[in-house]
C-alpha cells in the first residue's frame, strides 16, 4: 500500500514565488556557469524523466534538437542567474508537463508553499444541507488537515447522508496537496472495487539509489508492499533506462452497500483540478453514483512521483518525475484533463443550482 501511496501522494505543491529583480541580476557562480546547469538538466531529463520517450518522438525530434542547439548556444553567454533561469525554463517548457520545472534559489528564500498559504484559511472545507434532497460538500485542497476535516464531517453526518439522495461534492480549484483519497471519501462514492493501474518507473542510477535507501530504512521486510517493491527494484536494475511496471494493478475493495444513499453524487470539476484531485476524479469515474459536472480538469497526472535535483551549486533545482501512471495504457489526460459527463456552459454562473435543476429534471422523468 505504501508504494501505491508514493504514486498517489503527488508532489505538485504549487509555490507562490515573488521574484527579485536584483536577485536575478546576481552573477553566476564561476565554478559552474550556465552551460554546466543546462547540460545537467538535459542529462537528467533524458535519463530520468518517465515521459521523455512519449514527449520526444520521431515527429518532433527535429524541433527538440533545434531547442538543444539553441539553449547550448545561449548558455555560455548567460552572465546572471536570471538569464540562465530563462534558458533553463525554455528547455523544460518543451515537455509541457507541470511536473518538469526549474526552481531558482531566489524563489526558495522568498517563496511560500501552498500548504503554508492555506494554513490560516477556513474556507477550504464546507458542508451544508441545501434542502431535504441535497447536501453540499466542498474540498478545496487535498492536504491532510482538510481531508481529516472531510472525514470528520462524513462520520458525524452518517445519518443525514443515509437519508439524502443527492450530494454535490465541490472540487473546483483543488490543485491537489500532500495526501490522497481517504477511506471515508472512498466509501462515500463506492459501488465496486476501485482499480488503480500499476505505475511504470524509469530505471536510472538515481531511482535505484533512492529505492535502496528507502528499503534499508524499512523494518517490516515481510509486508506485501516491501516484497513487491523489492521485486520492482530487481527488475529496474535489469532494465537500465527503460520503463518498468510496478507489477499487478492495485485493488481497493470495501464492504459497502452500493445502493446506500447518497445515490447520486455530483463532482464539480474545472481546470483548477489537478494532482491528487484527478486521482479522486478517476475513482469517481469508477463509481455508478458519480457524475462529473463542469469543465475539463487540469490534466497533469499522466506522470508523477516528482524528484528534485540540484544543478551545479544548487542555484537551480530541477523537478522531474520518474513515474508514469498506468492509466496511459488505456487513455491519457496530459494537457486535456478528465472531461465532465455533463458540461456546464460558460454562461452558467451558479453551478450548484445547475446540478440541482439537472437532477430534478432527471427525477421527474423517472416518475
Amino acid at each position: 500500500m505504501h508504494l501505491i501511496k508514493i504514486c498517489i501522494l503527488v508532489l505538485l505543491c504549487q509555490t507562490a514565488f515573488s521574484q527579485s529583480e536584483n536577485g536575478e541580476q546576481k552573477p553566476l557562480n564561476t565554478e559552474c556557469r550556465c552551460q554546466g546547469a543546462v547540460e545537467q538538466a538535459i542529462d537528467k531529463v533524458t535519463r530520468i524523466y518517465a515521459g521523455f520517450d512519449d514527449k520526444v518522438t520521431n515527429r518532433n525530434r527535429p524541433a527538440y534538437d533545434k531547442l538543444l542547439k539553441d539553449v547550448r548556444a545561449r548558455a555560455p553567454r548567460a552572465k546572471t542567474e536570471g538569464e540562465c533561469l530563462k534558458i533553463l525554463q525554455d528547455y523544460t517548457a518543451f515537455f509541457k508537463d507541470s511536473h518538469v520545472f526549474i526552481i531558482w534559489q531566489g524563489w526558495r528564500k522568498k517563496g511560500v508553499s501552498a500548504m503554508q498559504a492555506n494554513a490560516g484559511r477556513t474556507d477550504l472545507v464546507e458542508f451544508k444541507q441545501l434542502n431535504k434532497d441535497f447536501l453540499y460538500l466542498k474540498l478545496a485542497a487535498f492536504d491532510e488537515r482538510e481531508v481529516s476535516k472531510i472525514d470528520s464531517i462524513l462520520i458525524a453526518n452518517k445519518a443525514l447522508l443515509a437519508k439524502t439522495p443527492h450530494l454535490i461534492f465541490d472540487l473546483r480549484d483543488n490543485g491537489g496537496g500532500n495526501t490522497s483519497t481517504s477511506d471515508e471519501m472512498a466509501k462515500l462514492i463506492y459501488t465496486k472495487t476501485f482499480i488503480y493501474p500499476s505505475w511504470d518507473y524509469r530505471s536510472s542510477e538515481e531511482y535505484i539509489a533512492s529505492m535502496e535507501k528507502y528499503f534499508k530504512s524499512q523494518k517490516d521486510t515481510t509486508s506485501i508492499s516491501y516484497v513487491r517493491g523489492k521485486r520492482l527494484l530487481e527488475e529496474v536494475k535489469k532494465n537500465p533506462g527503460k520503463l518498468v511496471s510496478a507489477g499487478e494493478d492495485f485493488q481497493r475493495p470495501y464492504d459497502i452497500d452500493p445502493n446506500a444513499y447518497p445515490q447520486h453524487i455530483a463532482f464539480l470539476i474545472d481546470k483548477g483540478c489537478g494532482s491528487a484531485t484527478e486521482f479522486f476524479i478517476y475513482e469517481g469515474k469508477q463509481s455508478k453514483k458519480v457524475t462529473l459536472f463542469g469543465t475539463n480538469s487540469h490534466g497533469v497526472m499522466d506522470y508523477g512521483s516528482d524528484q528534485n535535483f540540484d544543478l551545479c551549486d544548487g542555484t537551480f533545482n530541477l523537478a522531474v518525475p520518474w513515474g508514469r501512471n498506468g492509466w496511459v495504457r488505456e487513455f491519457r489526460i496530459d494537457h486535456v484533463g478528465f472531461a465532465p459527463d455533463v458540461r456546464i456552459p460558460a454562461s452558467e454562473k451558479d453551478w450548484v443550482s445547475f446540478v440541482q435543476r439537472y437532477y430534478a429534471k432527471m427525477d421527474n422523468a423517472v416518475k
